[in-house]
């Protein structure tokens, strides 16, 4: 069986077209061919099909050879061998069409050299179309990797082998604002930036043909080539590699940049942030912990360890292996937490009190929260410690003023308000029996002094009780009133109150109903035996005054209840009572409290 040739004859004599197929089946092809005479012909047969060969005869009534050429070759077919077989051709005609594209020609009566000639044409064909088709791979290739190259987002630089910049990225010209025609003269190897800075030898292992990664570093662009950039500076860490031949010789060396600015920036500001956070959690003074939920200390910061009376953070690490058993002085205290932080997940101003390592007892008061894990498990309880010791102090001190009041103001209703009361009683059934003409007025008298002293004993006690449970008012109403009852109490005597711009006018709570009753102590004092004819109440940030212009006292005056339990008060408070007074001339009660006491939430602060 011949060899398969898909063959289009351009001819006008059947004969002459069976002659040739009668050649081609001779050379040993099984030919399937189509025969057409004009150019219409023509073009609507080359759309049917790919074909293996064109056979045209020269001259045609209505059709020639170098129309059907051009027909061919307009078509797109350009590997298509193409074959003048006619009987008759100039030799200037045969030059002209195998200038035109033909492939050979060949006489009529002379087929003998048809098959090889075929032959040769189609071989040859097959090297075109494999040529072609490699040029269209390589083009392809070289645009896929110039495409690459412009569209990585790494800065590339490719230079000769002389070092001159011979392309470069469009990320290049971002990274250092610049454009290759503004560096001509630039030579890498020459560089006097990366001489200084020790990359020259990696740059010369690039050149000498060997790969080579190059350390982060800070380029300058001005440096090098001044004027040339605005950007300052960029960290840059760099791959240099030889682009070799065949024969080993060095075409091109790329170098490649990865941009590093940014991510050392974040990883300083990460090591600030992490430093300032150290900072914070080894100088903070409040505890700062994070333990197991079974109870042992992962991290510790000083201040929990000082409060907890150990030396160092490490020191309570190492010793402290379960915080139920040697933390919590109230073995439930420590069953409470984990319930309230299993139920809600945080516990907010948990009080307890403590074992510390030194032996002794302190109060604290815990803000911790659970961290959970992938799965939704409590892992671990971190938060914060606040040492309240001297607060619980401060309100077990109050606590005791207060009672030691409340037994005063009992024990004067009791001896006092309450023998006046009997007095009067018991007169006035005396009076009511007394036979008539006897002289009642004297007794009257004695009966309405008596009563008078219990009304002032009653309104004295109602005065000192007023501030209990008056937490909810603020500081400086609750003065108000307080001068106010005063007014009341002792019409004969001025009182003024005034209060500075930077008074916390707001102030509420415990801290306010303390300062209020020793303001409400000294003002009952100078009712009681100053015998003055004007008081001011001065208030301030860090000071409150109370100032009159009584009969005063000197040094060797002992102090009495009122001004001990006011001394007592103002330490409770960590601030201090100051009383300056001489005989006539006056007396001036000065509670100081300390800087920013005011500022708070209200809740006192004590001296040990």
């Amino acid at each position: 069986m011949g060899v398969p040739l898909r063959v289009l004859l351009v001819e006008d004599s059947e004969n002459d077209a069976l002659l040739i197929l009668r050649e081609l089946r001779r050379g040993g092809y099984e030919p399937v061919s189509r025969r057409v005479e004009t150019a219409a012909g023509m073009e609507a047969v080359l759309e049917e099909g790919a074909w293996d060969l064109v056979i045209s005869d020269h001259s045609m009534p209505a059709f020639n050879s170098l129309a059907a050429l051009d027909l061919v070759r307009g078509k797109g077919f350009v590997d298509l061998p193409f074959i003048i077989v006619s009987g008759r051709i100039g030799e200037d005609a045969a030059v002209s069409a195998m200038k035109a594209g033909a492939h050979d020609y060949i006489m009529k009566d002379n087929l003998a050299r048809l098959n090889s000639a075929i032959e040769r044409e189609l071989g040859d064909a097959e090297v075109r179309r494999r040529r072609r088709e490699a040029e269209a791979a390589l083009r392809d290739s070289e645009t896929r990797f110039r495409l690459m190259i412009e569209q990585s987002p790494l800065s590339i630089q490719i230079f000769s082998p002389e070092g001159r910049t011979l392309r470069v990225n469009r990320a290049w010209e971002d990274l250092w604002g610049v454009t290759l025609d503004r560096i001509p003269g630039y030579n890498v190897l020459q560089d006097p930036q990366l001489l200084e800075k020790g990359l020259m030898p990696y740059i010369k292992r690039g050149f000498a043909g060997e790969a080579a990664v190059i350390p982060p570093v800070q380029y300058e662009p001005d440096a090098s080539i001044p004027d040339a950039s605005e950007v300052a500076y960029r960290w840059v860490r760099a791959f240099i590699y030889p682009v070799k031949a065949a024969d080993g010789s060095i075409q091109e060396v790329v170098l490649i940049h990865e941009d590093i600015t940014e991510r050392l920036k974040a990883e300083e500001e990460r090591g600030r942030a992490e430093e300032n956070y150290r900072s914070i959690f080894e100088n903070a003074v409040e505890g700062i912990f994070q333990t197991t939920t079974d109870g042992k200390f992962l991290t510790a910061n000083p201040a929990l360890a000082r409060m907890y009376g150990y030396s160092s953070p490490e020191d309570l690490l190492e010793k402290v292996s379960s915080i139920g058993d040697q933390i919590y002085a109230e073995p439930g205290r420590r069953e409470e937490f984990g319930r309230l932080i299993q139920r809600d997940g945080f516990v907010q101003d948990f009080e307890m009190r403590v074992s510390r390592g030194d032996g002794k007892v302190a109060w604290t008061s815990v803000n911790a929260r659970a961290v959970r894990d992938d799965e939704g498990a409590m892992v671990v309880y971190e938060g914060f410690v606040k040492d309240i010791t001297e607060q619980k102090r401060a309100e077990e001190a109050l606590g005791e003023i207060r009672e030691a009041e409340r037994r005063r103001i009992a024990r004067e209703l009791h001896d006092v308000v309450l023998q006046d009361l009997t007095y009067a009683l018991q007169s006035l059934r005396i009076v009511s029996k007394m036979p008539e003409g006897v002289d009642r007025e004297a007794e009257a008298v004695r009966q309405v002094e008596a009563l008078e002293r219990s009304v002032a004993g009653i309104r004295d006690a109602i005065y000192d009780l007023r501030l209990e449970g008056a937490e909810e008012q603020t500081l400086l109403r609750s003065l108000e009133s307080i001068v106010e009852l005063s007014r009341q109490m002792a019409p004969a005597c001025s009182f003024e109150l005034s209060a500075n711009g930077d008074f916390p006018a707001s102030l509420r709570g415990t801290l306010a109903v303390e300062v209020a009753r020793v303001v409400q102590e000294a003002l009952a004092n100078v009712r009681r035996h100053s015998a003055a004819r004007r008081v001011t109440v001065s208030l301030g940030r860090e000071r409150v005054e109370v100032r009159d212009d009584g009969r005063g006292f000197g040094s060797e005056t002992p102090a009495g209840m009122g001004l001990t339990g006011m001394r007592e008060r103002a330490q409770s408070l960590g601030g201090q009572l100051e009383v300056e007074a001489q005989p006539g001339r006056g007396t001036l009660v000065r509670l100081r409290l300390p800087p920013g006491l005011l500022d708070g939430d209200g809740s006192p602060r004590g001296k040990a």
